[in-house]
């Protein structure tokens, strides 16, 4: 199984843009593209923090999916 992240889906469907995510987690633009796609994940911290702001569950940020086969 393998996390996937809902997190720049949210984001582009709220009314926030992606630099003010950035400013308010005092995260560079790499940091946060990379949240948005899986690449590195947000603290527990952040996650629940982004939640809130973004005004969805932590649950809903993330889905597990099955990884594929070779």
């Amino acid at each position: 199984m393998k996390l996937k992240s809902n997190i720049g889906k949210i984001i582009d469907e709220s009314p926030y843009k992606r630099d003010y995510i950035r400013k308010v987690f005092n995260r560079s633009r790499n940091t946060v593209s990379a949240w948005c796609t899986g690449k590195s994940y947000p603290t527990v911290n952040e996650l629940f923090e982004l939640a809130k702001l973004l005004d969805v569950k932590v649950d809903d940020l993330y889905d597990m999916e099955e990884e594929k086969k070779p």
